[in-house]
C-alpha cells in the first residue's frame, strides 16, 4: 500500500536536488564574476618596453596619452583598465596624459611616484617631464597639477605642483626642491 506520503517523497527529493544544484551554480558564477573583476585590475590590456639608443621616440597609448621618450631611456608602461603605469628605469620622459574616467596615471622611478589621480570630472591634458638619474629626479610640469609621492617629503610624502613648477629630488642628500625656472 502507497500512501500520500511514499508518492511526495521523489518530488520532495527532486526539489531538494534541484536546489543544491540551483545554489550551486549560482556560487560557481559568483567566483567567475569575482576572478574576472580581479583580473581586470591585474592584467594589463596592454604593455610596452621601450628603450632608446639615440634620438627620442613616440609611444601612443590607449586612451590618447602620448609619451616622448629621449634618448637612452628606459621605461615600460602598463595599461589597465583603471589605471596607467610607467616605470621610468632611466633617461627622460615627456608626457601628456589624457583623462580617463577614474583611471591614476602614475610613473615610477624608484622609490618617487609620479601620480595624477583619476577623476569623475575632466579636466585638461596634463603636460609634464621626468628626468631619472642614479641619484637625482626632476619633474617639471607643463600644464595642469600632479603630485609626486616621494620620501623626501616626510610625513606628507607627497609634494603637490602646478603648471611651471620644477621639482628637484636629491636621493642621496633625501631631499628636494621646488622652483620655478
Amino acid at each position: 500500500m502507497s500512501g500520500p506520503d511514499s508518492s511526495s517523497q521523489p518530488s520532495s527529493t527532486w526539489r531538494k536536488w534541484l536546489l543544491w544544484s540551483a545554489a550551486a551554480l549560482v556560487l560557481v558564477l559568483l567566483g567567475m564574476l569575482t576572478v574576472s573583476w580581479v583580473m581586470r585590475d591585474s592584467s594589463p590590456q596592454f604593455t610596452e618596453r621601450l628603450r632608446t639608443e639615440a634620438g627620442s621616440r613616440q609611444l601612443g597609448l590607449p586612451d590618447g596619452s602620448r609619451i616622448e621618450a629621449g634618448p637612452d631611456t628606459v621605461l615600460g608602461v602598463a595599461y589597465y583598465s583603471r589605471r596607467r603605469h610607467v616605470s621610468l628605469a632611466q633617461g627622460e620622459a615627456t608626457f601628456r596624459v589624457r583623462w580617463l574616467y577614474r583611471a591614476a596615471f602614475t610613473v615610477q622611478s624608484g622609490l618617487n611616484e609620479v601620480v595624477i589621480e583619476g577623476s569623475r570630472l575632466e579636466l585638461p591634458d596634463i603636460v609634464f617631464s621626468v628626468a631619472a638619474a642614479p641619484e637625482q629626479l626632476k619633474v617639471a610640469v607643463k600644464e595642469g597639477a600632479l603630485k609626486v609621492r616621494t620620501v623626501t617629503a616626510g610625513p606628507r610624502e607627497f609634494v603637490e605642483l602646478q603648471a611651471g613648477d620644477l621639482l628637484t629630488i636629491d636621493m642621496g642628500s633625501r631631499t628636494h626642491s621646488v622652483s620655478r625656472p
